[in-house]
């Protein structure tokens, strides 16, 4: 038997535990445990909400007979999800090449903070079920950067899209380190404070450890496309990297490094291919978005100039006339009547 599930129904499966051995630190109000109080599975879902924007999700269940649950487009932190009993299988995927995605036990899916388009995930065991996930704020990621820009290395660029851009997606092998911490993390018997410092300390040497393997991966990577690149092929990857990155875009600097050109040759291609500066690209697709989401009833002015990332309302305003004749107000309202 098969039973499917939207998310809001797998979360009304749930609700506060009423057994003690349940409430793992009843004085802290930041780490609590929703037991499955339905029909199609038994166990818990522990969350703990630690400082900094980093939470651990611990989930021991067990279904009694295959579940689907049908999850829907979220906008979502980078997530670290690790396999430590079970399989699941993420399927119906519209951003992603293959048909699905397995997980099974040793493994994790990583994906990165931006939109997390709708997706089916399979539960074929009817075995226990022992995930950890750990979920991390992109500004949590961008505070450990070495200068005050906060600017992450060009390896990790692909961990922080924008809010309106598929997020990157990886399934990865939990080493043997990795599989240490997660272990120190379930078995953590400290409460109150210094549970707290404990738990923390171990999600960020977990997250250290990730890091530093995406950061690799994507180097060799980087390095293997590079080689194969020509001058237009270049170009045209700086422009997707742009285009991936309208909210937060690299310096002129950073995106020739990415791209194994300098500075200059990078200014003088953007003009040969696309008529136009490196910024003056930048700005037109920055003011196109905006045009396209000032249509939207819910959008405000304000809000738009931010998803596109202009600080400054004055300095959006001012381009957006420039580019169209008109205001964003005005072109908002004449667009609405």
């Amino acid at each position: 038997m098969t039973i499917s599930l939207t998310w809001r129904e797998y979360t009304e499966q749930f609700k506060a535990p009423d057994q003690p051995e349940l409430h793992f630190d009843p004085a802290d109000k930041q780490d609590y445990t929703w037991r499955y109080a339905g029909r199609f599975f038994e166990g818990w879902i522990r969350w703990i909400w630690l400082r900094q924007g980093i939470a651990l999700q611990i989930e021991n269940t067990q279904n009694q007979d295959r579940l689907l649950l049908k999850l829907p487009d979220w906008v979502r932190p980078l997530t670290w999800h690790f396999i430590l009993f079970g399989k699941q299988k993420i399927v119906d995927f519209p951003s992603c090449r293959e048909a699905s995605i397995s997980t099974n036990r040793g493994e994790f899916f990583l994906h990165g903070s931006g939109l997390l388009d709708r997706y089916t995930e399979d539960f074929t065991d009817t075995g226990p079920f022992l995930f950890v996930t750990i979920f991390v704020w992109p500004e949590v990621l961008r505070s450990f950067a070495s200068d005050s820009s906060e600017e992450l290395p060009p390896a990790l660029d692909h961990l922080i899209r924008p809010s309106e851009s598929a997020c990157y997606k990886r399934v990865g092998k939990t080493s043997p380190m990795m599989h240490v911490l997660l272990q120190q993390i379930l078995r953590c018997s400290y409460t109150g404070l210094t549970k707290r410092m404990y738990l923390e300390s171990k999600a960020i040497e977990l997250l250290s450890l990730l890091v530093e393997e995406e950061a690799d991966i994507h180097r060799d990577k980087a390095q293997a496309n590079l080689a194969d690149l020509d001058h237009c092929d270049r170009i045209q990857y700086a422009q997707e990297i742009l285009m991936n990155n309208l909210t937060n875009p690299p310096s002129l600097v950073a995106l020739a490094r990415q791209v194994g050109m300098c500075d200059y040759s990078l200014r003088q291609g953007f003009r040969e291919v696309f008529n136009t500066t490196v910024f003056g690209y930048l700005r037109d697709r920055r003011l196109e978005r905006a045009q396209q989401l000032l249509l939207e009833p819910w959008m405000t002015v304000a809000e738009a100039a931010r998803v596109v990332g202009y600080d400054s309302r004055t300095s959006f305003a001012t381009a957006f006339k420039q580019k169209y004749g008109v205001s964003p107000k005005v072109y908002q309202m004449s667009a609405r009547r």
